[in-house]
């Protein structure tokens, strides 16, 4: 009804809408009406909402005075031709703003329940920030006039009231930042509004040009209605934080620029002692709260560290984790891949329940120091409680991560001295990779929970979640666990394939090729399990058992008077093994061998993945006089400085070049000059692949060392060791 009756009352203001001159009906009762209402609202609202009651009495009597000065001064304006200043109305009107300031403090009050200095430091900068500048609007104002002192201390009065109004609701909304609701919303807007048409109708008095029924009047009509509605709307919740959101710094920086302004003024026309002194003290509780604000940031940048952080090991935790995947994966491009690794300690509560949690808590750390210095600048290793971690690896698949996988499983497997006691720890882990699993934090995370429940289940020390072919996975499980039976019970078998000297003819060693003798599938070839040895962690125990038989038969052919070296390949999981030459030692001394009884074959890409961790492994096979070649020579991508600074001792060129060779090809070209740099960094080379007595005489013309292939002999469980050859 309000609302309706000042729609009505606005539309007065058209030109022909009303009687020339002023209106009893329009001027008097319907604005007045309107006035009468709003007090009605807000009292009402005092009498049967007990929220609040105290701002809401406070307000409506506030409401109350400013309308019965109103109707008085109609009354004088009805019935007198002169109005005298002061008069009666202007008591009630005063009276009003103490009402009026007590209800606003009050609903404040009840909205705001924090004591934090910085809050009412806002306030503070609010209320001198608008004090300045409204100074020179009083100052203006009052400047000229030359009254009567009761006159000019009333005429000051209004002036002075909505300043005070003003720096009050600049203070609130200070204090609650962007939790200022809507009712305390209205109420401040209408109370803006009263100043304003305080303002206008004080210079027009001043200007002797006031005319009641201008849209003068309606500000005031308008306003009332406002902190009517203001009334209506429900109690907002006490709130005991504080929101230090944009919202929150926009009435103190509004104010802190506003006194600069006013002091650049100052500098080249005078203004009021009062302004300057005012704006001056504005920049300084703006300086006070940026000293806050900085003290406040490095606080929360300290809390944020510390809530993403593990207090025991000083890796990030959970929330760290969470945050990164999830950030990782929001950025992921087409063809890009997010690997989560979840890491889980074997037999850690044996540790614990044996030798305390001091010790437990100390061995966490090392494992974490431990774990750490295997990642990359980008990866992310964190704990996420108990004996759990978990690892993110950037832009990798499965296999680059069950590289990592094994390299920390080969670290963990180093013993612990924790206190003078040594411990010795297993891990299983479990791979999940984005987008293959899902794209989700939660659903990578539980991807990797299950295999690694799987990989601690099985014994497979790691494993990759595969979410789609079902059958497939389940076939490679039983493939893998098969296989483990298999090396257990001594399926595997080896064939040898020779290795011939260009230059003598004569057979100069072998290399050991592993096959699977399968109880219902009959003889398996490596293509067919090693795939799967080496996504599910089987790598290390598979290759320790071919090591064993070639080494086997190596003492066989030396007790038969023809001693051969044997080439064994080893993977990324023993590379990554720093036991792996006391391991291999051991075995050699077992069977009365020494180092020269054995090569070890490693590919390009697994030197070049982790070249620390591979150059001590090698450095402690050279030291055993144990061979090292480089197999699949030209696939990979090792730079000339990595083939210089390498422990290696021959390359084996890959059989793809030496299948393309013939008289003036490339490929011939090629080959010659790697024979060549061979030779010139002191390396032997090995041609595999000889299938051609074409190939044959194109290697032996170009001073190749070493070749292999079905020309010169095919892999068997017992090959001739008499091969010669004639070039």
């Amino acid at each position: 009804m309000l609302v309706a009756a000042v729609a009505g009352y606005a539309l007065t203001a058209i030109p022909g809408a009303r009687p020339a001159g002023s209106s009893a009906l329009i001027d008097i009762w319907l604005q007045n009406g309107i006035l009468v209402g709003a007090c009605l609202v807000v009292l009402l609202r005092a009498l049967f909402v007990p929220a609040g009651r105290t701002a809401w009495t406070l307000i409506g009597s506030g409401l109350a005075l400013y309308t019965a000065g109103n109707i008085l001064y109609f009354g004088y304006l009805q019935f007198q031709t002169v109005i005298p200043t002061p008069s009666v109305a202007d008591v009630p009107w005063l009276c009003s703003y103490p009402c009026l300031y007590g209800g606003l403090v009050a609903l404040v009050r009840s909205r705001v329940g924090v004591r934090d200095w910085r809050l009412w430091l806002d306030g503070l900068l609010a209320v001198a920030g608008i004090s300045a500048v409204a100074s020179i609007w009083l100052h203006f104002l009052l400047g000229g006039r030359s009254s009567a002192v009761l006159a000019d201390v009333v005429s000051m009065a209004y002036p002075v009231g909505d300043l005070v109004q003003l720096m009050i609701i600049a203070g609130a909304c200070a204090l609650l930042g962007s939790r200022v609701d809507r009712a305390l919303g209205y109420l401040a807007i209408g109370m803006v509004l009263f100043a304003v048409a305080d303002t206008l109708y004080t210079i027009r008095i001043a200007e002797n040009t006031y005319q009641p029924g201008t849209p003068l009047d309606q500000i005031w009509t308008v306003a009332a209605v406002l902190m009517a509605a203001a009334a209506l709307r429900p109690e907002a919740a006490r709130t005991e934080t504080r929101s230090y959101g944009w919202a929150g710094l926009v009435i103190p920086t509004l104010f802190t620029i506003s006194s600069l302004t006013v002091l650049v003024v100052a500098t080249a026309h005078p203004l009021p002692v009062e302004t300057t002194v005012l704006a001056t003290a504005t920049l300084g509780f703006s300086l006070g709260r940026a000293v806050g604000t900085f003290r406040e940031v490095q606080h929360l940048a300290i809390s944020r560290t510390e809530a993403r952080t593990d207090e025991l090991t000083g890796l990030g935790n959970r929330r760290q984790l969470q945050e990164v995947v999830s950030d990782r994966i929001a950025q992921l491009e087409v063809d890009q891949q997010l690997a989560v690794m979840l890491i889980d300690l074997d037999r850690f509560k044996e540790v614990n329940d044996a030798h305390g949690h001091t010790v437990g808590d100390a061995l966490l750390v090392e494992v974490g120091a431990r774990l750490s210095v295997i990642l990359r600048r980008d990866d992310l290793l964190v704990r996420l409680g108990g004996d759990e971690f978990a690892v993110v690896l950037p832009d990798a698949g499965a296999d680059e991560a069950l590289m990592v996988a094994e390299r920390m499983l080969g670290s963990l497997q180093e013993p612990f001295v924790i206190e003078l006691i040594v411990l010795h720890i297993d891990a299983s882990i479990g791979i999940a990779v984005c987008p293959d699993v899902s794209n989700s934090f939660s659903g990578l995370l539980h991807g990797a929970d299950k295999a690694m429940y799987e990989a601690k289940l099985n014994g497979l020390g790691t494993a990759v979640f595969e979410a789609d072919d079902n059958d497939g996975v389940g076939a490679r499980r039983q493939l893998i666990h098969e296989l483990r039976t298999a090396i257990s019970d001594n399926q595997l078998v080896l064939h040898y394939q020779p290795q011939v000297s260009l230059r003598t003819g004569r057979t100069t060693g072998v290399e050991a090729l592993v096959r699977w003798n399968h109880p219902e599938r009959g003889l398996l070839y490596p293509d067919m399990f090693i795939p799967e040895a080496e996504r599910y962690g089987v790598m290390r125990s598979l290759t320790t058992a071919v090591l064993a038989l070639g080494l086997d038969q190596a003492r066989v052919w030396r007790d038969a008077g023809t001693p051969v070296p044997v080439a064994v390949n080893v993977s990324a999981a023993n590379l990554a093994d720093p036991d792996l030459p006391n391991q291999i030692a051991a075995m050699l001394a077992v069977r009365g061998l020494d180092g020269t009884s054995l090569v070890i074959e490693v590919t390009e890409t697994i030197l070049m993945n982790d070249t620390t961790r591979a150059l001590a492994v090698l450095n402690g096979l050279c030291a055993l006089n144990i061979r090292i070649s480089i197999d699949d020579y030209g696939t990979g991508y090792s730079s000339l400085a990595r083939l210089r600074d390498l422990p290696i001792h021959e390359l084996k060129l890959d059989r793809s070049f030496v299948a393309d060779l013939h008289y003036g090809s490339r490929t011939a070209a090629i080959v010659e000059s790697t024979v060549q740099l061979a030779h010139s960094l002191g390396l032997s080379l090995v041609a595999e692949g000889i299938e051609t007595d074409e190939a044959l005489q194109l290697l032996t013309a170009m001073n190749c060392d070493i070749g292999q292939g079905y020309y010169l002999g095919r892999p068997s469980a017992t090959p001739s060791l008499d091969v010669r050859i004639t070039t």
